[in-house]
């Protein structure tokens, strides 16, 4: 197997043979629990899959078996020791013949400073599931940045040695980021409009107090952020900075940040 599969970068004129690989595979989940054929937005996008081939912080990677592309991988560089990973597709027709998993060790390969490796698949999906836990990861919550159905958040660590800190609420201070704060939502305000000084454009935002066992802090939510969390449920804040606001500290979620809920 390892003499057969090769891994590269793919380029803008993949875009095409990697759109209608990555249709089919998705489409084909229908068999392990979907509802009907689909997949990720823009996941059979000719020009998408292109315009991902060029992206600043994201490396797009196919796989190449007996010569011919069999899929593909996005690579988000969250930071320099997490990398987080989206978009993986296999054709159907090279199913079970061990290419995903070579996919995924060689892709370690590449990355030898990384010490997290996250990713997010559905619920519902039996087939990854089994999979992805076979490679080594461990599911640490769920996810719900898609709007139809729950995801099942994994990480897989590649340093035993490395230790995700946890920040307590009272060891916030403005400045500090790439925090991971856990807590109970105790509350969520009404949703209000505001027009953010970056981009001019209005934004839907809400509030929602988060606590733990040594305080409370406001946790920013903006637009799709804000139907992720409800009341009650215990979340973890991945990837999270503090500014100050009127005098009262605000958590806010970073490019590539995550909302995990721990208990429903």
């Amino acid at each position: 197997m390892t003499r057969s599969v090769s891994i590269e970068f793919a380029q803008p004129e993949d875009a095409e043979k990697l759109a209608d690989i990555s249709k089919r595979a998705f489409d084909s989940d229908i068999e392990v629990g979907a509802s009907g054929p689909g997949g990720p937005p823009e996941y059979d996008s000719i020009e998408a899959h292109r315009r991902d081939t060029g992206l600043e912080q994201t490396d797009y990677w196919k796989i190449i078996f007996n010569g011919q592309i069999v899929g593909g991988m996005r690579v988000f560089r969250v930071t320099p020791e997490h990398c987080d990973i989206y978009g993986v597709f296999i054709d159907p027709d090279f199913h079970r013949q061990g290419i995903g998993s070579e996919f995924f060790r060689l892709i370690e390969i590449k990355y030898p400073q990384v010490k997290k490796w996250s990713l997010d698949t559905p619920i519902w999906n039996v087939r990854t599931k089994v999979f992805y836990e076979k490679l080594g990861f461990v599911q640490l919550g769920i996810l719900r940045w898609v709007p139809d159905f729950d995801l099942r958040y994994y990480a897989k660590m590649t340093d035993k040695d490395f230790q995700l800190v946890t920040t307590k609420i009272s060891d916030l201070s403005p400045g500090l980021g790439g925090l991971r704060v856990e807590g109970v939502v105790q509350s969520i305000s009404t949703t209000r409009e505001v027009t953010s000084p970056m981009d001019g454009k209005r934004h839907h935002v809400a509030n929602a107090t988060l606590v733990d066992d040594t305080g409370s802090v406001i946790l920013v939510l903006w637009n799709d952020q804000i139907r992720q969390i409800h009341e009650g449920e215990r979340i973890r804040v991945e990837d999270a900075h503090v500014k100050e606001f009127n005098g009262q500290l605000q958590l806010s979620l970073e490019r590539g940040g995550q909302l995990v809920i721990l208990q429903v």
